[in-house]
């Protein structure tokens, strides 16, 4: 019975942004609609040729939903203790940039050879922040 509560109060907190998103997609579609109809009623073949998508869909609102449980159930909350998410070594470090490779900004403890298990908390120190990148390969 926990279970389903969780799910009715997300769902209740997720409605009336979801609710706004298609409210404003709709009046999106309606402007366009009605900026085509002008542009038909005058003439105006160059305005109002070509295909209209819009964005009122099944497929877009499925995927307003869903981005919506992704934001309601994601694992990381402010305040929160953060994730400590398993990290993958990469044999091949030469290709990236030198203070990559020789690992001198880490502290002592996070120093790891290829095929140790590590975890994203082993490289924090108290000194300075923990900036992670993720690339354009994620």
């Amino acid at each position: 019975m926990g279970m389903a509560s969780e799910d009715l109060l997300v769902t209740l907190q997720i409605l009336p942004g979801f609710f706004s998103n298609c409210l404003f997609l709709a009046l999106y579609d309606s402007v366009v609609l009605v900026k085509r109809v002008v542009s038909l009623l005058s003439c105006s073949r160059s305005a109002g040729s070509g295909e209209w998508r819009r964005m009122l869909t099944s497929a877009g609102l499925r995927s307003i939903w869903n981005s919506f449980l992704l934001d309601a159930y994601k694992q990381v909350k402010l305040g929160c203790v953060a994730p400590n998410s398993k990290l993958v070594k990469v044999p091949d470090v030469h290709r990236w940039s030198s203070s990559f490779s020789n690992m001198t900004n880490m502290p002592p403890g996070a120093r790891i050879r290829i095929g140790d298990e590590c975890r994203l908390l082993d490289f924090e120190s108290s000194d300075r922040p923990l900036v992670v990148n993720f690339g354009s390969a994620t």
